[in-house]
């Protein structure tokens, strides 16, 4: 996250509706905060009429919705700690790259203190790139909003090239770039992205194995969160070593499998708790598997930058959602109370 102070901030808040549409470079959408208020960062990297790259900062959980500008394709890198953004009801992995084409609509939901990355550029620039880059056509047959990386940190080196390149550009001692120079620079942008998401060693390269265990890992994490999981029972679930399965689902994803269904956790309580699922904090807790509650809100505390208690009251006036499946499914396993 940058020291240099936003170029605008966004406060939203669900008792101001008119608020709530807002324009972000070339896009026009309309943010939905989870919450009563919410306050966006948009930071512009670098705007030129091929090229629009920003970074948004999000304090807490907002939904956007909008389209991509007609003749435009759109990138989106997501660093959420904790927590899987969700984009088109798909849940986002830490190892994908939101790709958007033009005239597609887009309902994407954040993360709390989600830094989300965005690239938008013109069809003509993109060829352009492909033309002068051995990148991926990533728009050729595409069936999907998002596709994977071989690797989490071909993400951070490809926000890394953004950050240098808007670095360059505006840190300039010029205040106006020759038409070549920008446009290498627009160039260069585009291409840590494309970069990125082209498979290293050629495309036909045999995916390695560890990637395919870590993969199969978090899916089966997902499906199994009230589980109690270990390092023992998924190496054991997933018919692997505790070293593949380790040093895969780091390099794919960038944190340990321990560290990842942490925070997962983490990130559901929160929800149950602006939800209001549950009672008590102590419940909502020991649902998501929390037995210690000191650590639990310490790690809590860590993550959010509050306890969570304090989630609970700041979000006391909304009613309790009665209506969670969850709620029901867990609370109609219990036995009615006997008649007095």
């Amino acid at each position: 996250m940058s020291i240099a102070p936003p170029d605008e901030i966004f406060h939203l808040s669900s008792a101001s509706p008119s608020q709530l549409n807002r324009t972000i470079g070339n896009w026009e959408m309309s943010l939905i905060p989870t919450e009563h208020e919410a306050r966006i960062r948009q930071h512009r990297l670098f705007h030129s009429p091929a090229l629009q790259c920003s970074r948004l900062e999000f304090d807490s959980s907002v939904t956007l919705v909008s389209s991509v500008p007609a003749g435009f394709v759109t990138f989106a890198i997501s660093q959420a700690p904790i927590g899987r953004p969700l984009v088109n009801n798909h849940k986002l992995r830490p190892d994908e790259i939101i790709v958007l084409h033009s005239d597609e609509s887009v309902h994407y939901t954040c993360e709390p203190n989600e830094t989300l990355f965005t690239i938008t550029t013109t069809l003509e620039h993109y060829d352009r790139c492909r033309q002068l880059h051995p990148v991926k056509d990533i728009l050729a047959n595409r069936t999907k909003h998002s596709y994977q990386v071989d690797n989490f940190q071909f993400i951070q080196s490809a926000i890394q090239a953004i950050s240098a390149c808007c670095v360059d550009i505006n840190d300039a001692a010029s205040p106006q770039y020759a038409e070549a120079e920008r446009s290498t620079i627009e160039t260069a942008v585009l291409a840590s992205v494309l970069q990125s998401l082209t498979p290293a060693g050629g495309f036909s390269r045999k995916v390695p194995t560890r990637r395919k265990v870590a993969i199969e890992a978090i899916e089966y994490i997902h499906e199994n969160i009230k589980k109690t999981l270990t390092i023992k029972s998924l190496v054991r679930q997933l018919e692997t070593t505790t070293r593949t399965l380790h040093f895969g689902f780091i390099e794919t994803f960038g944190m340990s499998p321990i560290a990842y269904i942490r925070n997962l956790r983490l990130a559901s309580a929160r929800r149950d708790l602006i939800n209001k699922t549950w009672p008590t904090v102590t419940e909502t807790a020991m649902f998501w598997n929390f037995h210690h509650l000191g650590r639990f809100s310490k790690a809590y505390q860590t993550a959010y930058g509050e306890t969570p208690s304090e989630t609970a009251r700041r979000n006391s006036a909304r009613p309790r959602n009665m209506t969670s499946s969850l709620y029901n499914q867990v609370v109609g396993t219990f036995p009615p109370s006997p008649e007095k």
